[in-house]
């Protein structure tokens, strides 16, 4: 896993996140599985395969002045196929068949106290299965905070 953080000047930085390993699930990676199952999971002849994954985001930041930052930023997480077909029919918590996730989202954030902020994003997530269907979803969220 590595951190990433640079500062492109006064107003724009670049930060993300990037991981690859094994059972990851409960860390957000493998699309939230960390196994496979070759079989019933409560099956004693059952194989258990570590599900290989790798993914991470990355978000560009501007900033031109302290009470307004706009955000865009992209992602993806993504088991390794040879896991996903190690298995004939392999079983899992939660459905075997996602192999990707991908997620872009753009949002405004707008601080008009030190202790208030309002928020406009927009995200667009996509799914896909192991024959390579994609599933897409939009969503608009509008938000307001108070700090404290």
């Amino acid at each position: 896993m590595t951190d990433v953080d640079l500062p492109l000047g006064h107003q724009l930085s670049l930060s993300g996140k990037f991981y690859r390993g094994r059972a990851l699930g409960g860390l957000g990676g493998g699309i939230g599985r960390s196994v496979l199952f070759s079989s019933d999971p409560g099956s004693p002849y059952s194989q258990v395969r570590a599900l290989n994954s790798a993914g991470g985001w990355a978000q560009l930041k501007y900033r031109p002045a302290n009470k307004l930052e706009f955000n865009g930023a992209i992602g993806q997480d993504a088991p390794y196929m040879a896991d996903m077909r190690a298995f004939p029919n392999p079983q899992a918590y939660g459905d075997p068949a996602l192999i990707k996730n991908q997620g872009s989202l753009v949002n405004v954030i707008y601080r008009p106290r030190s202790d208030l902020l309002f928020s406009a994003e927009y995200r667009h997530l996509k799914t896909f299965t192991i024959d390579n269907s994609p599933y897409n979803a939009d969503h608009v969220n509008l938000m307001m905070g108070v700090l404290f």
